[in-house]
């Protein structure tokens, strides 16, 4: 049921427009500004409330309640159909990154033309969708958009069902205070699926120069899954431009690899269904 499920929310995600209301991310902010009216209006319940969600553990528990509750439904319900639709909505719902896509597509129009000015400021809306702040290059913003919006909903939906889908992309998207503690959550979560991801960029790139790399990255080192990822991305495959005026071979060459790498851990998830191990 899970290859299903991801096999066809994937082909939904490319060719249904979901709207904007549907979107987790805008249910997650829905839901956090309801709680925060509800804590205006006062009473000691939600006074006590209000002082739980001061602790980020308070804060994560209270914002991944809808998927909790629709977890539960589902599971008191009991049915295939049930969990099999639930589960395709939730992934859509959580793999919605049209910014991106369009940002990525106006940036390669603009390279194309020679338009700096436009092929910059398109840069700067990828940048603004994968949610780094640093300077980076096109091609990591890309892997870097893939792993939170496509891989590690994938990875988290087939280890944790609906509920691991729904509340990673609860902690990617919700409101939060910037803190040491919150910058060390987004790490965890985001550990796994980039080590997990950049395995297949052994499976599908250069595994020799690759390896070393990984290695390194599975024992934490650099202290940042954006930097592991871009340096294992950059072992697997050849992202060097041609010349100093080539701002788009990188990104193609980049999202290639992607593909490849998103098709190859399919097809291993479905050989692990065939075999029964899921």
């Amino acid at each position: 049921m899970q290859l299903l499920a991801i096999l066809l929310a994937y082909s939904l995600e490319r060719s249904v427009t979901l709207s904007r209301n549907l979107h987790w991310r805008r249910i997650v902010l829905r839901w956090q500004q309801w709680q925060a009216k509800k804590t205006q209006l006062g009473g000691d319940s939600q006074e006590k409330i209000s002082e739980w969600r001061q602790h980020l553990l308070g804060e994560v528990v209270w914002a991944i309640l809808p998927a909790l509750i629709i977890t539960f439904v589902v599971l008191l319900v009991d049915s295939f159909l049930l969990s099999f639709v639930v589960g395709v909505l939730a992934l859509l719902a959580c793999m919605q990154c049209g910014q991106a896509r369009k940002a990525y597509k106006a940036y390669l129009e603009a390279a194309n033309l020679g338009d700096t000015g436009a092929t910059a400021e398109q840069l700067r809306q990828i940048r603004r969708a994968a949610g780094v702040h640093d300077a980076a290059p096109v091609h990591d913003l890309l892997a870097w958009i893939h792993l939170r919006y496509y891989f590690a909903p994938l990875l988290y939906y087939v280890l944790f069902g609906i509920f691991g889908v729904l509340a990673y992309a609860t902690l990617r998207d919700m409101k939060h205070p910037h803190s040491k503690a919150w910058t060390q959550l987004q790490l965890i979560i985001n550990w796994l699926p980039t080590r997990i991801m950049t395995f297949g960029f052994l499976m599908v790139g250069n595994f020799g120069k690759a390896l070393p790399v990984w290695l390194s990255s599975v024992g934490n080192t650099p202290q940042n899954n954006f930097a592991a990822l871009s340096k294992v991305a950059a072992a697997a495959e050849q992202l060097e431009p041609g010349h100093e005026d080539d701002v788009t071979s990188t990104a193609l060459t980049t999202v290639a690899l992607l593909k490849r790498n998103l098709l190859f851990f399919i097809v291993l998830l479905a050989v692990m269904t065939i075999a029964g191990w899921f």
